[in-house]
């Protein structure tokens, strides 16, 4: 019998009572982890799901908790699932444990989904950014920032080149808006300022951008597909740091999202590999010649967050993950 390890220990967005009552019996195994009925974070769920599905194919599933797992618990796997998986290893351990997380992922000698070598491009945000450039999609112009070595001048210069009144620094690790800063009038002083804390708390590249009024105002949309197909979307805006969570009521917007995100799964396939799963976030406002203003791609994620209120809402996203998972694993 071959086994699946899902890497999993996240703590974050329980599901809700109505999910728990249909799968009760399905997630009971969690206490033997302390996992009970009151807080059942997404991803113990997702686990268990794909421990229903599998054991029905005939897979063994067993659980690897991403802050503590070792190359031999790994290599006691055939497959290997992260949903818990390189950012989160940093949050609960820094860059040390993030470089120990993803070193196993190398060297193991089973099959890992998404790979490690996928996990490090979408993770360090840098590099699918200049593969999203390169291949012609919209992104807002981006100055990318090797904390060991920048210079402060050089950064000023793409500032000014831009005509930047404020600016969003990003950090490529940071999540749940952790190193996010805007800057208003942007000088070297504040610059040179928050990139030496960001340095000292392990980061290791950012992302500097224009900050865009319209962001908030319009909201992200959220694209979320599974198998290589659209399952949902929703519109996300910001109010008192809180996210608040919105059908998207433009169909036209959302039918152009949903055909450059399916090109731009094509293009992820052919060039790297198929992915389980992938949310891919759409923001506002880019110069466009063609029209005033359109949404352009903002980032990729590949071990999302399935919120219960979107699992709720959109129906059997967890479900269909742990197929997509298996289909793919047998094929």
């Amino acid at each position: 019998m071959k086994t699946i390890g899902v890497v999993i220990g996240t703590t974050d967005e329980p599901i809700t009572e109505e999910y728990y009552s249909k799968r009760a019996n399905t997630l009971s195994h969690l206490e033997e982890y302390d996992i009970y009925s009151d807080y059942i974070p997404y991803d113990y769920a997702i686990y268990s799901e794909i421990k229903r599905v599998g054991e029905k194919n005939g897979f063994e599933v067993i659980p690897l908790f991403g802050d503590e797992f070792t190359l031999i618990d790994a290599n006691k796997c055939d497959y290997i699932f992260s949903v818990f998986e390189g950012v989160y290893s940093f949050m609960v351990g820094g860059l040390g444990r993030y470089n120990q997380y993803m070193n196993i992922l190398k060297k193991t000698k089973a099959k890992v989904y998404p790979s490690q070598k996928m996990q490090e491009f979408i993770i360090k945000k840098h590099k699918y950014m200049k593969y999203l450039d390169t291949k012609g999609y919209n992104i807002t112009p981006t100055s990318f920032i090797n904390l060991k070595k920048y210079n402060v001048k050089t950064i000023m210069k793409f500032i000014e080149k831009n005509k930047l009144n404020q600016i969003i620094i990003k950090p490529e690790l940071g999540a749940f808006k952790t190193g996010f800063k805007i800057i208003n009038n942007p000088n070297e002083k504040k610059i040179s300022e928050y990139l030496s804390k960001l340095k000292k708390e392990d980061y290791t590249n950012v992302l500097l951008q224009s900050f865009i009024e319209e962001f908030n105002k319009f909201g992200e949309i959220k694209t979320y597909w599974s198998g290589g197909k659209f399952i949902y979307a929703y519109r996300q805006r910001w109010l008192d740091g809180e996210g608040v969570f919105s059908q998207v009521e433009d169909k036209q917007l959302l039918r152009e999202c949903k055909i450059i995100g399916k090109k731009l799964l094509e293009d992820i396939s052919k060039d790297h590999e198929n992915l389980i799963q992938c949310r891919i976030d759409f923001a506002c406002c880019a110069n466009n010649d063609k029209r005033c203003r359109e949404f352009f791609i903002n980032e990729i994620e590949i071990s999302p967050t399935i919120g219960s209120e979107h699992y709720e809402l959109y129906g059997k996203a967890y479900t269909l993950l742990a197929n997509n998972l298996i289909k793919e694993i047998s094929s």
